[in-house]
């Protein structure tokens, strides 16, 4: 036997073991960033899960190709901060009521019970939809009185951010009847790795961001050098609120669902009773970044924050970023 095949069996089982060993590394690699990928905000969320931000994503079932849901109008005791219990009207036990995320062309069907002690009806806001499906009692529909349901149905068509909310007058949406309802395009959504709301409301809950005040607010988490997308709803009833995000500038990228030619960078805007805003931040730097109105007597006592405050918790890079100019 030649030297060079001696030396060739020697030399096969020592590659043998080191391709094994690269293989097995490959697989927990990959593994690890599925993992990781399965638990990013980003992948596309199940009817009935935590968005990360205090709301829920609506449950619905098909029927006859039609996605139908259902909403209970009903009275309910909230805590919107510890030891503050307020007298609210909630859909689905939930302030603010569930996401109702649907795809742009989809045909939806809403049972809207009324369990309120009072008469309602429920405004689709933001949408192109048929005169008798708008929600606006004694215009376009009979209101829903006590104990009494209606249904409507319209195909969804503008897509964007938008809500939906009681018309039945202002202190019912101020006690917690509103929602974010969320009409996904066909092509060219917003992209980002995390999608957070935040419903603004000053009514009867007092000041709260999605029926919460701080420090009862759900803290929202975010990376650095990640495209953060931030929808702002203005529930109202009453009053506007300039929304600032420490740490930096973000972009407006759309109002009223309605996408900008040109994004523009700030870091404080203006919302407005019935607005919507789209926004993209993406975080710079690890800590606690505060979003709050910059209203003072909105989101501060002489005891520390409260009211319209929210944190970003924003971790280290999943990989290596260069640090900001300035380091």
């Amino acid at each position: 036997m030649s030297t060079e095949l001696v030396r060739q069996r020697k030399v096969l089982p020592v590659l043998t073991v080191l391709l094994s060993v690269l293989i097995a590394l490959a697989g927990v690699t990959a593994s690890s960033v599925l993992r990781e990928s399965t638990s990013d905000p980003a992948l596309p969320a199940a009817a009935g899960d935590d968005l990360g931000d205090g709301t829920r994503l609506a449950q619905y079932e098909v029927v006859g190709g039609v996605k139908v849901f259902r909403l209970r109008a009903a009275p309910l005791s909230w805590e919107v901060s510890p030891g503050n219990v307020r007298q609210a009207f909630a859909y689905n036990g939930t302030v603010p009521g569930p996401v109702i995320r649907v795809n742009e062309g989809d045909t939806v069907r809403f049972i809207v019970q009324n369990d309120l002690p009072e008469s309602t009806s429920l405004h689709w806001h933001g949408m192109d939809l048929p005169n008798d499906q708008d929600g606006v009692p004694g215009l376009t529909q009979p209101e829903i009185e006590p104990g009494q349901s209606f249904t409507y149905e319209w195909k969804a068509i503008s897509t964007g951010t938008h809500w939906y909310h009681s018309h039945m007058h202002g202190d019912q949406e101020g006690r917690g009847l509103y929602g974010s309802l969320e009409v996904v395009p066909r092509l060219g959504d917003i992209a980002a790795a995390r999608d957070y709301r935040l419903i603004i409301g000053d009514g009867p809950l007092g000041f709260v961001f999605n029926g919460k005040s701080f420090p009862a607010t759900v803290p929202l988490r975010a990376r650095v050098g990640e495209r953060v997308r931030i929808r702002l709803i203005g529930s109202g009833p009453e009053m506007i609120h300039p929304i600032h995000l420490h740490g930096g500038y973000f972009e407006l990228v759309a109002q009223d669902g309605r996408r900008l030619p040109l994004p523009q960078q700030m870091d404080t805007l203006l919302v407005g009773v019935g607005q919507t805003y789209d926004i993209v931040w993406t975080p710079t730097r690890v800590g606690k970044w505060m979003i709050h109105c910059h209203i003072f007597s909105h989101a501060e006592t002489h005891t520390g924050m409260a009211g319209l405050v929210s944190i970003f918790n924003v971790d280290p890079p999943a990989v290596g970023l260069p640090l900001p100019l300035g380091g």
